[in-house]
């Protein structure tokens, strides 16, 4: 290997004008050569810089093999000077092709720093290898020094922003899709945290507020005195479903740059969390999250602006699918009991006909709560709402997935159980008789009361739905013929 020349450079003192430093995190500087003088004479000028409020840390490697080591496992490290010759004759410049083919690092500007030009003469290597810049050792003054490695940071911040932006685009891009195929609200609500996490990588925790619709249900959704109800909580907010932003979960902060959003109709930010305000028409909404890992720079914000207007529109996407689920709902759902009402057990009770005339097995139950109008006129109808909803409770838990389970009027109930044979529908009905005689339900603090229940059951195939009702409605009037609490099944 060829013998190298001691290096040759002046170091005055730099006038800087003088910055404040404060937190930011420093740039990174790497000093790759063999010579430890050199490390020591980079590190004295290099130190004292302070570009944009933010200062240089320098990382030493001694060879290409070190260095490479130390850039797979280290990060943002904007500038390498690198030496040509240190174990090898050209182990700086295949530590180059390293670090952009194999370590895919396309953003570190690298500054070749060279004793022996010769070497590696100047104008084959900046056209062969992807590098920043090329400089001779005994040209490299303490000036030009400062104003190459300020010149390489520039550079880095650039391309830095330019990938952050491209990346944040390709997010939300990518996020916008997943958004819009989700219709559930909950789904929507813990997309929403989970894919504004990503983009801001931090952890998916935070709350999800949107203003009060009496029209659409919301899951788990506890109400806030501005009329917002948070519909979605996580990690360390999940308290603020109970307690509703107030002074008690010690989210105050939270809680002001909510209202701050709301007010200002705008997305805030401030050092511990952000707050995106969604405009849907509509509805308005925030998304309030915990983004102190990392702080949200002007590319962000621009990012993010963009990012919550796609959410607004896959929002306003979700609410209008929960008001079709809704009204739907209500349409076809018993309001009381949450069983499928009369309207629903006749259209889906049609299919069910239809396949038992193919297998012969179908049983039809009408129910009805013994001396209910008993319980009322003793109690009140509020008591009398409470047994209704305890019966619905006990016939959701007892019966199959493929019964269909409705309430037919009033006090009376009807079930349609396929493929069961007359000794089958007689054990499953007669135990749930059983079950709801030995149920105590709860009608305050301090009293509980019991009912009973008479069923009637058919399991003669007729030629329409009605009719197989209807044999089963005068098997219930037997049922109460025989004394009540007890199952007739023909």
């Amino acid at each position: 290997m060829t013998e190298k020349k001691p290096l040759n450079l002046k170091v005055p003192v730099l006038h800087l004008t003088p910055s404040i430093v404060n937190s930011h995190t420093p740039w990174r500087v790497l000093v790759v050569d063999d010579d430890a003088d050199v490390h020591a004479v980079s590190r004295l000028i290099l130190t004292k810089i302070v570009f944009k409020h933010r200062p240089v840390e320098l990382l030493s490697a001694y060879s290409a093999a070190e260095a490479h080591e130390l850039l797979t496992c280290e990060e943002n490290i904007a500038v390498i000077l690198l030496d040509v010759v240190m174990e090898t004759e050209d182990a700086g410049l295949r530590l180059v092709k390293t670090i952009r083919e194999e370590l895919k690092n396309n953003e570190v500007r690298i500054i070749l720093r060279t004793g022996q030009p010769g070497q590696a003469p100047e104008e084959r290597v900046i056209i062969d290898y992807d590098i920043n810049d090329y400089k001779a050792k005994n040209e490299l003054t303490a000036q030009k020094l400062f104003t190459a490695v300020i010149a390489s940071l520039r550079a880095y911040e650039t391309i830095v922003s330019l990938n952050k932006t491209r990346r944040g685009l390709e997010k939300i891009l990518h996020s916008s899709d997943s958004l819009f195929k989700i219709q559930s609200m909950h789904e929507f609500a813990a997309g929403i945290l989970t894919q504004l996490s990503l983009f801001l990588e931090c952890k998916p925790q935070g709350i999800i507020c949107i203003e009060e619709n009496n029209e659409v249900e919301y899951p788990s959704a506890s109400s806030l005195p501005n009329g917002m109800k948070i519909i979605a909580a996580s990690e360390e907010f999940s308290c603020c479903l109970k307690c509703n932003l107030d002074h008690s979960c010690g989210h105050n902060e939270l809680a002001e740059l909510i209202q701050c959003a709301l007010i200002e109709r705008k997305n805030k930010f401030n050092k511990n969390y952000t707050a995106f305000y969604l405009d849907t028409n509509d509805n308005k909404a925030t998304i309030a999250l915990v983004c102190s890992e990392n702080p949200i720079d002007e590319n962000d914000h621009y990012l993010l602006e963009v990012f919550t207007s796609k959410i607004s529109i896959a929002l306003a996407n979700a609410i209008h699918y929960q008001k079709m689920i809704t009204f739907e709902k209500a349409a076809v759902t018993d309001f009381l009991t949450g069983l499928n009402n009369r309207r629903q057990l006749l259209r889906l009770g049609v299919p069910l006909l239809a396949l038992a005339n193919r297998n012969n097995l179908l049983a039809v139950a009408m129910i009805d709560i013994d001396f209910f109008k008993r319980v009322n006129d003793s109690h009140g109808h509020d008591v009398g709402d409470i047994v209704l909803k305890k019966v619905g409770e006990l016939m959701n838990e007892r019966f199959r997935r493929m019964d269909v389970v409705a309430r037919y009027g009033g006090e009376e109930f009807c079930i349609l159980a396929p493929s069961l044979n007359i000794a089958q529908a007689f054990e499953l009905f007669d135990n749930f008789r059983a079950s709801v005689e030995n149920t105590e339900i709860a009608i305050s603090d301090s009293e509980t009361i019991k009912i009973t229940l008479s069923i009637g059951v058919s399991t003669d195939l007729c030629p329409s739905l009605d009719d197989m009702i209807s044999a089963a409605d005068y098997l219930l009037y037997r049922a109460k013929h025989n004394g009540r609490n007890c199952v007739v099944v023909k």
